[in-house]
């Protein structure tokens, strides 16, 4: 029993990051035009990248979408002014932030925050530097966690430092 609430939870997120995707394909489109179209499978699972837009001045941009999250598990609703950002995956290999995507977009509950990946890299690096990796989920921003008997990393960042950093060669849509 427990086996199937879990794969139905995965489901469950996995068909939000769908919406959540396609959400963001459809006011990339209306607000700065150009094209969207599905990465390829093996696009969104090695390179970390959501989408592709054919960008009217720019041309081709990966973008990867990160959708609105708890603050911790437990929670009964969803935290727009945290997100989760992902140093190392479940596999152990590198997390989404080190992919390929040009853009990270993550969602809000009124707009869209897009920041470049190699500053967020930047970022990330900086704010974990020498903090120690904890087990526990912390309460605390930007602590290394690391889910008991997993291989990713993680940490808690801000919303409000995301915007921050999208200033930096990002932007910001308004949609809510």
């Amino acid at each position: 029993m427990k086996n199937v609430n879990l794969y139905k939870t995965i489901e469950e997120f996995y068909q939000e990051g769908i919406k959540d995707e396609y959400l963001v394909m459809n006011i990339v489109e209306k607000c700065l035009g150009g094209k969207t179209f599905k990465a390829t499978e093996n696009d969104d699972k090695y390179k970390h990248i959501d989408f592709y837009w054919e960008s009217p001045k720019k041309g081709l941009i990966g973008i990867d979408v990160k959708g609105i999250k708890k603050n911790n598990r437990n929670d009964n609703k969803k935290d727009d002014s945290i997100n989760w950002i992902e140093l190392q995956g479940v596999t152990g290999y590198p997390g989404w932030i080190y992919g390929e995507a040009e853009y990270i977009a993550f969602r809000t509950y009124k707009d869209i925050i897009f920041v470049k990946r190699e500053i967020l890299v930047e970022f990330a690096e900086k704010v974990t530097k020498n903090k120690e990796i904890t087990f526990k989920c912390p309460k605390e921003l930007y602590i290394p966690y690391q889910r008991y008997g997993r291989k990713d990393k993680v940490f808690k960042c801000l919303t409000e430092d995301l915007r921050k950093l999208s200033e930096n060669k990002g932007f910001i849509l308004v949609y809510g």
